[in-house]
């Protein structure tokens, strides 16, 4: 049986997977079942993971399951403790029939489905803004064109950086509500004592310093579309009042005791999975099933390699206004070896440096690479005299020692204000932290 079905011009419409489901049969979370229905899938215990498990034991994000024609691929992701498969610690291996996976104090049994799973791919290789020739982005593209020309809620999960801003612009702009208002707003940003007004407007003389009249960005979206960034930082006590405001589609004013009529479409995103954020109770479940009508994760630019060099052409080309620009082999071979935990936020920036510096702006990884560079030691050993994926290891891994816990001093210590210098997830950030701390341990 052939792995994909195909058009009259030989471009793939769609693709066959191996479809599986996922029981932990040993550990704190015994009992706990999931099915597999996306290209990819996250274990850990962060809030990023898609199966959230409470072991101390097992990593943030643990292990990346990827759905392939052939079985379902397990990849480590630097997980402090390992993964095993029966006796054998295992980095990435692709599973061809049912299995049991250790994590910590945790057994995970595997079993593949026996009808494959079709994923629909989308003819173009671009949606807006958003480039991507990988599968996996291809499947994203042709589950976002039809959602885009509906009225329905988007809800867009992913780590900071993989570009879900650009696809909400893409969804208000393929919709009916194209001519209308795109507005933004970030629940993250929002200090809690504002959340109300910021969302809902006020009254004059609704509170303190209520001087005037204002309208709150769901009337602003009125006629277009609301895009909700990092909806997983929106307080619990707000969340019933969002709900009224999708189900009724009225808005009231603090101060107000009135209901304004609105017309919104709602695109809401997050760096959390909030599936797992409602079943522990950090994020109210009627909300998320109301956001959740077209639910989607964008995978990390670690996870599409195809993507890395016909984004970055696409962005040093309208940076140098000049369609024909591109880079030279070795900074390519770097782009493509690099795991960007900043995704194409940080390719930006890497290609903004290259675009003003030219073949000097290697930035981090040339300092990766130079012998006594310092902060964790130079490449005693000759690159050459190891194997492809070694010597590419052992580079990212010097990376890593020399400019994580700069950032750190950078933040005075504060985690969160690191992750955010360095355009990388918050979860991420603390797994590499770990990582570079495990890694220099006597």
């Amino acid at each position: 049986m052939s792995d994909a079905t195909k058009s009259l011009d030989g471009r793939a419409t769609s693709v066959r997977v191996r479809a599986a489901s996922l029981h932990v049969a040993k550990g704190p979370d015994a009992g706990r079942a999931v099915k597999i229905d996306q290209p990819t899938f996250v274990i850990g215990v962060g809030e990023s993971a898609d199966l959230r498990l409470s072991d101390p034991a097992v990593s943030r994000e643990h292990v990346r399951l990827a759905l392939g024609p052939s079985g379902v691929r397990v990849r480590d992701e630097g997980s402090k403790n390992g993964t095993y498969l029966g006796g054998a610690r295992v980095h990435d291996v692709t599973l061809t029939s049912d299995a049991a996976l250790t994590l910590g104090a945790t057994t995970v049994t595997v079993t593949l489905a026996t009808d494959p799973l079709e994923l629909k791919l989308s003819a173009s290789d671009r949606f807006g803004d958003a480039i991507g020739t990988s599968t996996i982005m291809l499947h994203l593209f042709a589950r976002l064109e039809p959602a885009a020309a509906s009225e329905l809620t988007v809800l867009l999960e992913g780590e900071s950086g993989v570009g879900k801003d650009v696809l909400a612009r893409a969804i208000h702009a393929k919709s009916a509500r194209r001519d209308g208002p795109f507005v933004v707003a970030d629940c993250s940003a929002i200090p809690p004592h504002l959340v109300e007004s910021e969302l809902f407007g006020h009254e004059r003389g609704a509170f303190t310093g209520a001087d005037k009249e204002r309208r709150g960005v769901i009337e602003e979206a009125n006629g277009g579309t609301l895009f909700l960034d990092e909806i997983g930082e929106l307080p619990l006590d707000m969340q019933p009042k969002l709900l009224r405001v999708l189900e009724q589609r009225e808005v009231r004013p603090v101060g107000s005791n009135a209901p304004r009529p609105v017309d919104v479409r709602v695109v809401a995103a997050t760096n959390r999975r909030l599936a797992e954020a409602a079943r522990t109770g950090e994020f109210r479940s009627d909300l998320f099933y109301r956001l959740a009508v077209v639910r989607v994760t964008v995978p990390p630019l670690r996870d599409r390699a195809d993507d890395v060099l016909p984004i970055a052409r696409a962005m040093l080309r309208a940076i140098t206004k000049d369609p024909a620009a591109d880079f030279p082999e070795d900074v390519a071979s770097m782009l493509l070896a690099y795991r960007w935990p900043g995704n194409v936020r940080e390719l930006r920036n890497v290609v903004e440096r290259h675009a003003l510096l030219g073949t000097d702006a290697r930035g981090l990884f040339d300092a990766a690479m130079e012998p006594g560079g310092g902060g964790g030691g130079a490449l005693e050993e000759d690159l050459a005299e190891l194997t492809y994926h070694e010597a590419r290891k052992r580079v990212l891994d010097r990376f890593d020692e020399r400019y994580l816990p700069k950032v750190l001093a950078r933040a005075d210590g504060v985690m969160t204000r690191a992750a955010e210098l360095a355009g990388v997830a918050r979860p991420s950030f603390y797994r590499m932290i770990e990582r570079v701390r495990g890694a220099n341990k006597p």
